[in-house]
């Protein structure tokens, strides 16, 4: 119930701005940020950020690590504002570096000059730092988890592209198959460990499953065991691993061994050859890249610009966030909010959690196709 008044306040929020100031679009920067090719002027604010209601989108743009993600989420969320009707509030970039408390001071800049909603912080110790504070005193959606379990302030709303959660997802898929016994395989690095647990996790809630985690290893003598190792009839793999090291292990794991993984196996579309030694790997991405047909995908896509698959991830999440954003600013409760988004499926989880669920594929000779029942 606590939530549901929140959301009722940012509502009676955006109704009084409305009032207020209209419905023009109207886009107000950062010195630090800026929206390319606006359809209308774009002021830049004075020194000191004037007072005044408004949608403050803060992103690490300074930062030399996270810079270049969070211009790419700045590209989606702007382009999504350029297509999708007026807002009722200005937006504001405020652009900082990836220094938590440089994120709460940003963020105190931002209520300071008037925010009413905030959406970031993009990085994960922004995300804790902010969740671990007093200062969330607005409707917040933040674009990444916290880096442990923790109560969240009654603001805070968590979206994003949590590789954990696809994790869960994929082990509900491969439930379908009927087998009992995991074999997860994986690396030293902190993202797959994280894979693992999610995985094992939720596998692990059925009753009568097992698993077994197996560290992934560069010599011969490795790979010349998977194989005998990873056949049985009630197998199954799941790869917490990269695609290139899960295209170098796929030739030894059993062939009749239902094999997983997630959107990291997914490169490219454009190298057969690449792709061809990932043959009958089950994985789940997003409808901004597997589903060039879905009607939200076609609103906003374009042909003029080539990125890699992780920088279209991060462009799709911008015009996702934007685009719950805006669901958010027009619903009574965050338990009426579920669109098809170019990311997934997007419903809220209480408490918290806006949730997104992928679309699942398969890589058969070479070429990447969409499943309808998962399996």
């Amino acid at each position: 119930m606590r939530r549901l008044h929140i959301v009722r306040f940012y509502h009676v929020i955006w109704l009084v701005c409305v009032t207020l100031y209209g419905s023009q679009p109207v886009f107000a920067t950062h010195p630090d940020g800026y929206f390319p090719d606006a359809p209308v002027p774009v002021p830049t604010p004075m020194p000191g950020y004037s007072m005044v209601p408004h949608i403050a989108l803060i992103l690490p743009l300074q930062s030399r690590a996270f810079g270049s993600a969070a211009e790419l989420v700045k590209q989606g969320f702007t382009t999504a504002a350029e297509r999708e009707a007026a807002l009722p509030l200005i937006v504001r970039i405020y652009s900082t570096t990836d220094d938590p408390l440089d994120v709460l001071i940003t963020y105190h800049q931002a209520l300071d000059a008037g925010a009413v909603f905030v959406v970031g912080p993009l990085t994960r110790n922004g995300v804790t730092a902010l969740a671990s504070s007093h200062v969330v005193a607005v409707p917040t959606l933040a674009l990444n988890s916290t880096d442990r379990d923790m109560m969240l302030p009654p603001n805070l709303f968590l979206f994003g592209l949590q590789s954990e959660s696809e994790a869960v997802y994929i082990a509900e898929m491969a439930l379908s198959a009927g087998k009992s016994h995991a074999i997860i395989i994986q690396d030293n690095s902190g993202l797959s460990q994280r894979l693992q647990r999610a995985f094992a996790d939720r596998w692990l809630s059925e009753f009568g499953n097992t698993a077994e985690s197996i560290e992934y290893d560069e010599p011969q003598g490795f790979f010349s065991r998977l194989r005998k190792y990873t056949g049985g009839e009630q197998n199954l793999v799941f790869l917490a691993l990269d695609a290139n090291k899960a295209r170098r292990i796929r030739p030894y794991l059993n062939p009749q061994t239902p094999v997983y993984a997630t959107s990291q196996v997914f490169v490219t579309r454009e190298d057969p050859l690449f792709n061809h030694d990932l043959n009958g790997i089950r994985f789940m991405d997003m409808p901004w890249l597997l589903q060039p047909d879905h009607p939200a995908v076609m609103a906003y896509r374009s042909t003029d610009k080539a990125r890699d698959k992780d920088s279209e991830r991060l462009f799709a999440l911008g015009i996702d966030a934007f685009r719950l954003m805006r669901y958010m600013l027009q619903m009574h409760s965050p338990y009426n909010i579920a669109f098809d988004g170019v990311t997934g499926n997007i419903r809220f989880a209480a408490p918290a959690n806006f949730i997104r669920e992928p679309v699942a594929a398969r890589i058969d000779g070479g070429k990447v196709k969409v499943l309808e029942n998962r399996r």
